[in-house]
């Protein structure tokens, strides 16, 4: 669901706008290429973008056999990360130019074995998004929903991240 606010002129909306001709699928795909080439983790893991619209953000990541632990899920501390760049990513679509999102804090608890590959969607209303706007610094949780091939929610996450201005020395 697009804003019916205009959204700040930053670098990911910058990039946004130069590939929006493209077709969705085409446009997820340039995205992760670009994103993967800023964020060299991102690329490592093989996350891949499916949602991407400013109160909205939706990745997934295959079972691959590097990431499995024991019981042959994907590691706990794996799961978290298409979390961890939805949330970074539905911030950064609202921070001012030159701002700096981060990772506050996260919280996860595992509730049950991961089975398959996992989808994580970022989602917020416009209203908790806002302040990225309007202040200088700031901070906003995020409730992440992990999902699994089972369809279960193995994981429940909460990030919190972080905005504040890059110093310029």
């Amino acid at each position: 669901m697009p804003t019916t606010l205009e959204l700040p002129k930053n670098q990911l909306n910058g990039v946004l706008a130069r590939i929006a001709f493209l077709p969705e699928p085409l446009r997820l795909r340039a995205f992760d290429v670009i994103f993967g080439r800023l964020i060299r983790a991102f690329a490592t893991v093989g996350i891949r973008t499916r949602v991407l619209n400013p109160t909205r953000v939706e990745m997934t990541l295959k079972n691959r056999r590097k990431f499995r632990n024991h019981v042959g899920g994907i590691h706990g501390v794996v799961c978290q990360m298409p979390g961890e760049f939805a949330a970074g990513i539905l911030l950064a679509h609202w921070v001012p130019k030159g701002a700096v999102v981060v990772v506050r804090s996260m919280s996860a608890e595992l509730h049950k074995p991961i089975r398959g590959d996992i989808r994580a969607v970022a989602t917020l209303p416009e209203e908790k998004l806002r302040p990225a706007m309007e202040q200088e610094k700031g901070e906003v949780t995020v409730s992440i929903e992990l999902t699994d091939s089972s369809g279960e929610h193995p994981i429940a996450t909460d990030i919190t991240m972080a905005w504040f201005p890059k110093n310029r020395d």
